[in-house]
């Protein structure tokens, strides 16, 4: 991990991992900056993921400096962020304190990935999202006082929001989507009244009814 240095003697948590290398066969290595070494150091704090009531559904990590985690309870009754965080941030300090201070966000998942893109950008708030689902990538419109906030010191932030969704992320502030969404709406009712041979008020009529693409019309 960055900044750390090992001396012989001490001893250290790590992922054991399996490497082949050529003309030497396979090697044992110990890694510590994998996303791995995160889900495994809240499973040894955090009884209720061995127990299954609590699952990590995602890890997203630059190691040493920053990590998000998306957690989902099985249980209704139990908060999976305040069962991670534990009493005082007790659990989640216990994780801090063996990365070397690393700074974890524990999140809430949800399966619908702008609702966890929503939540992985906590405290920034959205005031949008346009998705292109063939594409896996996002608009994600925000005021100008949660714009670097949302983006986070040298794009941190967002970068680790994509990592975590899988969804490539694109952060623009509300005045840019507004003028984005008023372009592609004039595109668009032109191409209704070229391809359809129909007048403007009834292209425009159509897209008031709520058909904003040809396949919903």
């Amino acid at each position: 991990m960055p900044g750390e240095i090992y001396k012989i003697n001490d001893r250290i948590r790590a992922i054991l991992q399996i490497q082949e290398v050529e003309g030497r066969g396979p090697q044992l290595m110990l890694n510590r900056s994998c996303p791995e070494m995160v889900t495994e150091l809240f499973g040894i704090e955090v009884p209720e993921i061995n127990e299954d009531i609590i699952e990590i559904r995602g890890v997203a990590r630059d190691a040493g400096s920053r990590s998000k985690i998306a957690v989902k309870t099985n249980d209704g009754r139990i908060d999976p962020v305040g069962a991670c965080v534990g009493m005082r941030g007790s659990r989640v300090q216990a994780v801090v304190n063996e990365i070397t201070d690393e700074r974890i966000d524990i999140i809430i998942y949800d399966d619908n990935p702008a609702q966890l893109v929503i939540n992985a950008l906590v405290p920034a708030k959205v005031e949008s999202i346009v998705m292109d689902e063939s594409a896996r990538s996002m608009d994600i419109a925000v005021n100008q006082d949660n714009l670097a906030l949302a983006i986070g010191s040298r794009g941190q932030n967002i970068r680790l929001a994509s990592k975590l969704v899988g969804w490539d992320l694109n952060i623009i502030s509300s005045e840019e989507a507004e003028a984005k969404e008023k372009v592609d709406q004039t595109e668009f009712l032109g191409s209704l009244m070229e391809s359809l041979s129909v007048e403007e008020e009834i292209a425009e009529g159509l897209v008031a009814a709520g058909l904003n693409t040809f396949d919903d019309i």
